[in-house]
């Protein structure tokens, strides 16, 4: 997709369609542009808008054809819903659903922005939020479908604008969000290929390559000899049902120059298709688990393009990456792993296998001198139960951290709900025969026991765990995309390091 700044008035761009928007009200409340080419269609436009009675709800479309009276063959007035609750996130999302409904049916679009009197939003922070919804709302993933039922992507937006200092923030913003977005397309494509094509070994690969084309990130990849000598039993438990090689993945930033003594690491679940091992899923729970790397893949997306970002700290990201499936070589309920801090865990479910997984990449982490930790993970359907499908849950025992990610979430628009790490639900995950348990004693409280279960290998290091059971992969199309991995987590993360 094609962005371009032009000098020309709107009523002068030559396009498939002009995008104007327009406010929620008991009558819709035009926006300066749109009043421009209500003038030049010599009110012919507001004439359809009332007779169609639009009231400028949000995602609302309105759809007129010029007749050839100005250079833009259609005009397409987009609802921002009511301009008190307006935000940037209301702009890309509208954008982005502008994007996804006429996918195919169009090549060019032309708009201008909103101007300083009708919102309080500067043009850099308009024009990312506006290039994110286009890109990501035209996103399709497509490889394995016949060229004919392929739907062509919008090739190009052209942005009205006369002045040349805001021309060259325009650019700025439009850049920003091709950054971002080309992390977030990796980690969605990650998410929709097929287990049989995203496993440990190809993670991997993808990893090692990010690292070799660029100076400031390395990469080691550990394979189940090492693993093993690093004691990693928890992680190792899991792997015993594939013969599928596991893959434990350390990338590390190292920013030219930096001094900061701090280290963050962020931790992806990298479960490359999940059955539930002995304790098997139903079979209409197993159709969605090649998701459950979704975390690995928001790893590897924000590594494709952090060096652009240029967060000045040091920051690993980690992956323990093994599909979890059901042979005669696998771990059943019963059986005690030890941990590579040394936590010995009884496992009562062969289905709670990422947070095993996800405890040793923590335990490695700290080893490695990680001062901060973040991890994102799908790991409790009980998350998803509480908050929807939308919102992921954040537990947290940092308030700084916590409230660093609650701040970059308004921003970006994924969503985040803090919940309560209770302390005397610890006891809920209390082990007759070992240090503790991989499921609770009782069915309730699941993504709070989930979470508790990671902080009892955190060390007392600041921590924030993002369960993002729900928000990770859509079932139907969203506003933000088609059905599908999401990428969520790699904007949040991006605008987050962009503090550091």
């Amino acid at each position: 997709m094609n962005f371009e700044v032009a000098s020309n008035s709107l009523d002068q761009i030559s396009a498939d369609g002009i995008i104007l928007f327009a406010f929620e009200g008991e009558k819709y409340i035009p926006t300066k542009n749109l009043l421009f080419i209500d003038k030049a269609l010599k009110g012919f436009l507001s004439d359809s808008l009332n007779f169609d009675n639009f009231k400028g709800k949000k995602n609302n479309i309105f759809s007129f054809d010029t007749q050839k009276k100005i250079l833009g063959s259609k005009i397409f007035v987009l609802g921002l819903g009511k301009k008190e609750e307006f935000d940037q996130n209301k702009l890309r999302s509208v954008t982005a659903t502008f994007a996804r409904v006429f996918r195919g049916k169009l090549s060019s679009l032309a708009l201008g922005l909103l101007s300083g009197n009708e919102i309080d939003q500067d043009i850099y922070l308009q024009s990312q939020s506006i290039a994110e919804g286009f890109i990501l709302g035209n996103y399709i993933f497509n490889k394995y479908k016949k060229k004919e039922d392929n739907l062509k992507e919008l090739e190009s937006i052209i942005i009205s604008e006369e002045n040349k200092s805001s021309s060259l923030k325009i650019k700025e913003g439009i850049e920003t969000a091709k950054i971002i977005c080309e992390g977030v397309k990796l980690a969605r494509d990650l998410v929709n290929e097929p287990a049989a094509v995203i496993n440990p070994s190809s993670l991997s690969k993808i990893a090692f390559d990010l690292a070799k084309k660029n100076n400031e990130i390395s990469c080691k990849i550990y394979d189940r000899e090492e693993i093993e000598k690093m004691g990693m039993g928890a992680f190792l438990g899991v792997t015993l049902g594939s013969d599928t090689p596991p893959k434990f993945i350390h990338l590390e930033y190292k920013p030219a120059g930096s001094i900061k003594k701090e280290k963050l690491a962020i931790v992806g679940k990298g479960i490359t298709f999940d059955s539930g091992g002995v304790s098997i899923k139903p079979e209409s729970s197993m159709m969605t688990m090649k998701c459950d790397m979704a975390g690995a893949a928001a790893v590897l997306g924000l590594f494709s393009v952090i060096s652009q970002i240029k967060p000045k700290m040091k920051i690993m990201g980690l992956i323990a990456a093994t599909p979890n499936l059901i042979s005669g070589k696998a771990f059943v309920p019963g059986d005690i792993l030890t941990s590579m801090n040394g936590k010995t865990i009884e496992v009562l479910s062969t289905d709670a296998e990422g947070r095993l997984t996800m405890a040793d990449a923590i335990t490695y982490a700290i080893k490695n001198g990680a001062t901060e930790i973040i991890d994102l993970a799908t790991l409790t359907g009980a998350c998803e139960v509480a908050l929807g499908t939308d919102i992921a849950g954040l537990f947290s025992n940092d308030q700084n951290l916590k409230e660093k990610l609650l701040k970059s979430s308004k921003k970006t628009g994924e969503q985040l709900w803090e919940l309560p790490l209770v302390s005397e639900y610890k006891e809920l995950n209390k082990s007759e025969v070992a240090d503790i348990s991989n499921i609770p004693s009782v069915r309730y409280g699941g993504a709070i026991t989930g979470a508790l279960f990671l902080e009892e290998f955190v060390d007392k290091k600041p921590w924030v765990h993002l369960d993002i059971a729900g928000p990770a992969f859509y079932e139907k199309e969203h506003e933000l995309g088609q059905k599908g991995g999401t990428g969520f987590g790699v904007r949040l993360l991006l605008e987050f390091l962009k503090n550091f």
